[in-house]
């Protein structure tokens, strides 16, 4: 597996980068909240119940701005009042789903980029931040980086945990950087609870690229700030941020030192198919004797491109059997990454 990498770095670094994130699976939870009446027996004034139509329109539509269609329906459903101002948004969601469809040839259509562009697009102007992310995606990956940040900065105001978490990677990679703007969206998103953008955040604070930003923390908070935010996605199931816990176990670097935990979110990280994390953890199945579980992990990282596995793994099959060798590559063979966030 090739892990490309955001910045350039030091080919000696042990952290990595990700791309940007997509609109699908949202990361940003929506929360509910029930009105209650309030009545009086005793008295002859009416019940005071809540006035749904009173919410102005415009606040309304830049509330669900970033809804998904189950929520957009439900509000749509509190009264007639939030049904027609929340028209546009519904409309967005159908013109979404249009584009998502030309955009991966599903749905009987086949892939255009062209019309799926014009989807999101129309969508977009409809207010739905779904779909400004969607159109900022096409837009970046075509090299139109200002109409992408444009659109990124739409979302990322309106609350989508996705375009914030983009936008920050857009000032990384933008001419100059703007690390302090960088890592400000980064956080917006990652307090969102959004798990690419707070691996991204632990990676710009393992890089000093926070500083600015976090002014008057001194270096030792820092270092713990960044590994709570590779523990936190990597709980959330992000498969690089895994690694990279793991190694702040190992070496004591934010997180006390413990070779469990270490050898835990290896473990995981493996299983989803990082390939330095196969590696390290069939050496570590190598060193405790382990050798059969050692070849499939090392098997595996040498598929993934980790070539210093290869002459671990050779060194190990001369000690097994050819019964033995040849489970192990069955074994290999009918391996499946378990499912992670990335």
């Amino acid at each position: 597996m090739n892990q490309k990498t955001l910045l350039d770095r030091s080919d000696a670094s042990r952290f990595i980068a990700f791309p940007f994130s997509k609109p699908d699976g949202r990361d940003a939870k929506t929360k509910s909240s029930r009105w209650s009446k309030v009545s009086s027996e005793s008295s002859s004034s009416p019940t005071n119940d809540p006035d749904f139509s009173a919410l102005p329109f415009d606040i309304l539509t830049k509330i669900a701005a970033p809804f998904n269609f189950p929520n957009l329906l439900a509000a749509s459903l509190v009264c007639r009042s939030w049904g027609d101002a929340l028209r546009a948004l519904r409309e967005a969601m159908v013109l979404l789903r249009q584009g998502k469809q030309f955009k991966h040839g599903r749905g009987g259509v086949g892939r255009n980029l062209e019309k799926a562009l014009v989807s999101f697009l129309k969508g977009a102007a409809r207010g739905s931040t779904l779909a400004m992310v969607d159109a900022g995606l096409i837009y970046w990956e075509r090299g139109q980086k200002e109409e992408a940040i444009a659109l990124y900065q739409k979302a990322a105001a309106l609350g989508d945990a996705a375009g914030q978490c983009n936008l920050g990677i857009s000032y990384l990679h933008a001419q100059p950087q703007n690390h302090k703007e960088a890592v400000k969206w980064l956080h917006q998103a990652s307090v969102g609870g959004h798990v690419r953008a707070q691996y991204q955040l632990a990676l710009c604070l393992h890089q000093g690229l926070g500083k600015t930003w976090m002014m008057g923390f001194i270096l030792l908070v820092t270092v713990v700030y960044q590994a709570r935010w590779y523990l936190k996605a990597a709980e959330g199931g992000y498969v690089r941020a895994m690694y990279n816990a793991s190694l702040c176990y190992t070496f004591g670097e934010g997180l006390s030192h413990c070779r469990r935990q270490a050898r835990k979110w290896m473990k995981r990280a493996a299983d989803r198919g990082h390939g330095k994390a196969q590696f390290e953890h069939g050496l570590a199945l190598f060193s405790e004797g382990e050798l059969l579980k050692a070849i499939v992990y090392l098997e595996l990282a040498t598929r993934s491109g980790e070539t210093a596995a290869t002459h671990v793994k050779n060194a190990i099959l001369q000690q097994l059997s050819a019964t033995s060798r040849d489970r192990a590559l069955l074994l290999t063979d009918n391996w499946r990454a378990l499912p992670s966030s990335r």
